[in-house]
């Protein structure tokens, strides 16, 4: 497979004898919305087949989160992902103390979910964690490698943040590598075209 920065993607595998296919696509989500249904788990192989938590499938929080504002800008051509959320802090809990804060999570990452539907199987690509500030604002602008189910099939992607870090070791099990957040209001741009 040959990539240039210009985000033109050629696979010969892909292609067999066919002539070259070039793909333009970057992705972008216009929004960043907390997870609403808690414990939702995204990402399933086919078939029903059990997933493997972190492999393929990510379970999202016990607690639902809200964001004000976000974006997410992806170029499947050569890799490059930003994506800035602002106001990510929880949205319900029982006890009311860790309403409308972070509570104890301290750094986030973004993480794709490629071939997220039928027939695939699901694959993660995670970016590096980066710090969540106290009012709940995060960012990250760099380089990821993408599977080629990413590439081919901009359509079966979904958009997650996931908590990286937490203060409180004795939160780790139930917080660490869930989503709280996610990409809304997807917009597929194929250049090539």
């Amino acid at each position: 497979m040959r990539q240039d920065r210009a985000g033109e993607v050629d696979d010969p595998q892909a292609r067999g004898s066919q002539a070259p296919v070039v793909q333009r696509f970057s992705l972008e989500w216009q929004r960043i919305v907390g997870i609403i249904e808690t414990e939702t788990l995204v990402g399933r192989p086919p078939g029903g087949a059990p997933c493997d938590i972190g492999i393929n499938c990510v379970p999202g929080t016990p607690a639902p989160w809200v964001a004000t504002s976000g974006y997410v800008a992806v170029n499947l051509g050569n890799g490059d992902v930003a994506f800035e959320v602002k106001g990510l802090v929880v949205g319900g809990d029982p006890s009311f103390a860790n309403m409308g804060t972070t509570s104890v999570v301290k750094r986030v990452k973004a993480t794709l979910v490629c071939n997220d539907t039928t027939p695939g199987i699901p694959e993660l690509v995670d970016t590096p964690s980066v710090p969540l500030s106290a009012r709940g604002n995060a960012s990250f602008s760099g380089h990821v490698s993408l599977p080629w189910s990413c590439i081919a099939e901009p359509e079966d992607i979904v958009f997650l943040i996931r908590i990286a870090k937490v203060s409180e070791p004795s939160f780790n099990f139930p917080l660490l590598d869930r989503w709280n957040a996610f990409g809304a209001i997807r917009i597929i741009t194929n250049g090539g075209q």
